[in-house]
């Protein structure tokens, strides 16, 4: 492997993550001298205050002076008796003994970075390969053995030659003696991290020790003054740390880049980089399906074989190209609908784009002969074993209420498609609906002499684009604005290649907004064109009056969504103070404002049970939520506490109030455009 030269960037990303860190140490240590000192004049105040005049006064007084500054001192340093577990059980550690050939593999690719074997290698059902180890305080001052994650969602996903350019990847990692600035990043984290929100049992603490005294209560809330400021700044030592280090891990990525391109080319990498998004994608919705087949005690023995399945299904319907059987992602099909312009680096990716990458590895004049392009998963012994494992390892977790019936990968085959034509709208449409609500026009009044075009160029490509350029126009304006109030903390941004600072938003923002409503009515007119193709074809079919009652059908109910949208928001909002530290008064009249809206959303419920369309949708979940909560007759809160059970009764009910009067609506939008589908087949 060629020597790899460490960038400039990468160097000064490095000298600012350990300065960074090396700020917090000063900060910390200046807090804890401060601490000590208010302890200590505290602690003297109070003493001299009950030898000068020892009475019950005086002695509350000064022992609540001395409580205050040791509760200070105690805040400051209680991340050192504080427990830090990671949760390791949807991990397999497997041996040399037991895959020789994985393990061969993996030899090679250490030699050839020239870095340490793994301590363990472990595998699991993630997308995802990863170094990890065991970082504890005395992680910072000695070496640590790392450890290698695989995931069989990954390698189900890759060639063998991709697998060696991923792992190679992470040996490269390995390698960075950066990953030392991670462990320091890691437990500096940690402690900030304990002392701003992991303060359950301190709080604890301090209210038993407020509620001794009234005395003593007055100093605790002192105290939680000064622990505010104290908070105040290690806030905004966070920052600083994070966003330091966030950079350095960027351009340690960029160096794994390099390191994984030596060792299986850069294409190998590239390829795999772009796919995995899909093949997460697919594992999702394999999880996603047999999530509703817990009901009926169902699972999958070997949940891989359907993972491949859908990835491959996904491939075929974006019409991708396959190569050994995998479909072939490029940058350029994963971000056909992405029309945004605007171009900023974030401060707190971990990871540099895709794009990025990509362009990086592009530039890498490096050939690599003798690819492997078999599946990864040949790399295990007895595979069909190991696939099983991992499968019934992620299905342990699961409590079913009776003895589980195998679901074989061809019956999960057939009820997939089968679904999936459910919810897929016509292929002669390219994808114009997908992310379109129809278009309200008045039927009655548009012009059926005009036809001068094709089904094909009213969904040509060209098309499509006008409406995720409309997307990407409201996305960009969106975060443009939030650029403008300060929401997101941006020096400058680019837009099609201009560069903006915060200050100059006020010169794009009316620019973007004329060009929105242009596409608009670019938009608003195609559509006119193609209701207007469509009715002389169902005019010439005798079907007229269908289609515009059909399409009537649609728009009524349509309205009805963004009626009952309003509903659920203001229900969300009026219930959001659940989440948060309240007062009992504040919260007692928070309730009686969700009492009274609720009363108009069990009438909308109630009345979507009694509805033909949502009886014939079958869901049985959503059925059962909206009957327990329409029978629910208790109050959320009874002072002190929330009642959590009703609590949960009430939020279950609302997520399936949002998620079926969205699947109403997309059945009323695919039954009008699979009509309209038909009355063209030419």
């Amino acid at each position: 492997m060629q020597t790899i030269t460490i960038s400039k960037e990468f160097k000064r990303s490095t000298t600012k993550a350990i300065l960074s860190i090396a700020f917090f140490v000063l900060v910390y240590l200046l807090l804890i001298i401060a601490a000590i000192a208010l302890t200590i004049v505290c602690g003297y105040a109070g003493i001299m205050l009950i030898a000068v005049k020892p009475m019950i006064l005086t002695i509350m007084v000064g022992i609540g002076l001395i409580g205050m500054g040791v509760l200070l001192i105690f805040f400051l340093i209680k991340f050192i008796f504080s427990k830090n577990e990671t949760d390791n059980s949807h991990l397999i550690e497997i041996t040399r003994e037991q895959q020789p050939q994985l393990f061969t593999f993996i030899d090679d690719i250490v030699k050839e970075v020239n870095t340490d074997f793994p301590k363990k290698v472990y595998i699991s059902s993630q997308v995802n390969a990863s170094v990890f180890y065991d970082s504890g305080f005395w992680s910072m001052f000695f070496p640590v053995k790392k450890n290698l994650h695989i995931g069989l969602g990954l390698m189900n996903a890759v060639t063998v030659n991709e697998f060696k350019g991923i792992l190679a990847h992470e040996f490269g990692h390995f390698s960075q003696r950066s990953m030392k600035v991670g462990s320091y990043v890691y437990n500096v984290n940690y402690v900030l991290h304990n002392m701003l929100h992991d303060n359950t049992g301190y709080s604890n603490i301090i209210s038993r020790w407020a509620s001794i005294s009234g005395y003593f209560s007055i100093f605790v809330a002192g105290g939680i003054k000064l622990i505010g400021g104290i908070q105040w700044v290690l806030g905004n030592v966070y920052k600083v740390v994070n966003i330091n280090y966030m950079a350095l891990s960027r351009e340690m990525e960029f160096h794994a880049d390099e390191v994984a391109a030596n060792v299986a080319g850069p294409e190998a990498l590239a390829t795999s980089l772009v796919r995995l998004d899909l093949a997460n994608h697919a594992l999702n919705t394999v999880l996603d399906f047999y999530a509703g087949k817990i009901e009926h005690n169902i699972k999958p023995d070997d949940i891989f074989a359907q993972h491949h399945f859908v990835m491959s299904h996904s491939g075929h319907e974006y019409g991708l190209h396959f190569e050994h059987g995998l479909p072939q992602v490029t940058l350029a099909t994963k971000n056909r609908f992405n029309k945004s312009k605007l171009a900023f680096d974030d401060q707190w990716a971990s990871h540099p784009s895709d794009n990025d990458r990509i362009k990086r590895l592009e530039l890498l004049n490096i050939k690599v002969e003798n690819t492997d392009n078999r599946p990864a998963l040949d790399l295990f012994v007895n595979v069909e074993k190991i696939r099983t494992e991992v499968t019934g390892n992620l299905f342990s977790g699961i409590e079913y209420t009776a003895a589980t019936t195998v679901h074989a990968a061809h019956d999960f085959n057939t009820e997939f498609e089968l679904a999936r034509a459910k919810n897929l709208l016509p292929k002669k449409y390219n994808n114009f609906y997908d992310d379109l609500p129809l278009a309200p026009v008045n039927l009655d009044k548009l012009s059926l002499t005009d036809r001068t075009f094709s089904e094909k160029e009213l969904f040509s490509q060209n098309s499509v684009n006008l409406v995720y350029e409309i997307k990407g126009i409201e996305y960009d304006l969106s975060v443009i604005r939030r650029i403008e109030s300060g929401e997101v903390t941006l020096t400058s941004f680019d837009y099609e290649g201009i560069r903006y600072n915060r200050h100059s938003t006020y010169q794009l923002i009316p620019s973007l907004q004329a060009i929105l409503l242009d596409k608009k009515l670019e938009l608003d007119e195609h559509s006119r064109k193609i209701y207007a193709y469509y009715l002389n074809s169902s005019q010439a079919k005798g079907l007229i009056n269908e289609y515009k009652e059909k399409y009537r059908m649609y728009q009524h109910n349509h309205k009805n969504l963004e009626n009952n949208i309003a509903l659920l928001t203001e229900m969300y909002n009026l219930t959001e103070f659940t989440n948060q530290s309240t007062p009992y008064e504040v919260i007692e009249a928070n309730i009686e404002k969700v009492y009274n809206k609720e009363k108009e959303l069990k009438e909308a419920i109630k009345s979507l049970t009694e509805d033909a369309t949502f009886i014939s949708l079958n869901d049985t979940k959503a059925n059962e939520a909206f009957k327990v909560y329409l029978e629910l007759d208790k109050p959320y809160f009874s002072n002190p506490v929330y009642n959590d059970p009703a609590l949960r009764i009430l939020f279950s009910a609302l997520h399936y109030y949002n998620v079926t009067i969205h699947n109403i609506d997309f059945k009323f939008k695919k039954d009008f455009l699979d009509f309209q589908a038909t009355l063209n087949n030419n």
